[in-house]
């Protein structure tokens, strides 16, 4: 079964493990919580992200406009195939001037 980790330091949400489909509950039921105060998601220390978990990645970047950092190549080759460089650094670009 997947596993999902959560760490907040300061401003920054580490995510750690698997963001996939069977972890996702997990995040969205604490999301509030999670996502307060935090102006960045660090997923550098995720091993595996699937469809779902890109997807929740997305969800945050819009509703709770925050950055990503740390994309590994696995990571970034999935935002390119989804097509999404424009919403994850639209989202980026928008937490820098709202900062």
């Amino acid at each position: 079964m997947s596993q999902i980790e959560t760490e907040k330091q300061q401003d920054t949400l580490y995510l750690i493990g698997e963001l996939d489909t069977n972890s996702l509950n997990t995040i969205w039921r604490k999301q509030p919580d999670l996502l307060s105060a935090v102006t960045s998601v660090d997923v550098s220390k995720l091993v595996r992200v699937d469809s779902a978990g890109l997807a929740l990645l997305v969800y945050f970047c819009n509703a709770y406009n925050v950055k990503l950092q740390g994309i590994n190549p696995q990571l970034q080759k999935l935002i390119e195939l989804y097509d999404l460089e424009p919403v994850i650094m639209d989202a980026s670009s928008a937490s820098k001037d709202n900062g």
